[in-house]
């Protein structure tokens, strides 16, 4: 898949901020990879993305996890030879009221919204 192009990659870019960043990557000329937990979303932005005539395929990756985050990494590695830019997107939030917000819900929180911005760039030793 190698191209010689600049390649990105982008967290939680099945929609939303995601989504936009990623095409606006696309349009700026780079390959971008798309990562999310829903993988239906993230394949939808893939197509978007070839259609401007660049390279791109899905991820389905927990940016909480940093065995899947290296994984995915090293997979983008190995299919365009090198990535250039990596975009710490996905994150999440509680919407409901604060008395009914649990501890688990909490760590939730705290291992997509911080770990997954710390093991992106991490990865690349």
């Amino acid at each position: 898949m190698a191209s010689g192009r600049r390649t990105a990659i982008v967290t939680g870019a099945g929609r939303g901020i995601g989504r936009a960043i990623a095409l606006r990557l696309a349009q700026d000329g780079l390959n971008v990879v798309i990562n999310d937990v829903n993988l239906d979303t993230a394949k939808s932005v893939v197509n978007e993305i070839r259609e401007l005539g660049r390279e791109s395929f899905a991820v389905k990756a927990d940016v909480s996890n940093r065995r899947e985050v290296f994984e995915m990494v090293n997979q983008v590695v190995e299919s365009f030879g090198q990535l250039d830019v990596m975009v710490s997107n996905a994150g999440i939030a509680q919407i409901k009221p604060i008395l009914e917000v649990t501890q688990e819900d909490l760590e939730q929180i705290f291992n997509i919204n911080v770990n997954g911005v710390l093991f992106l760039p991490a990865s690349r030793g």
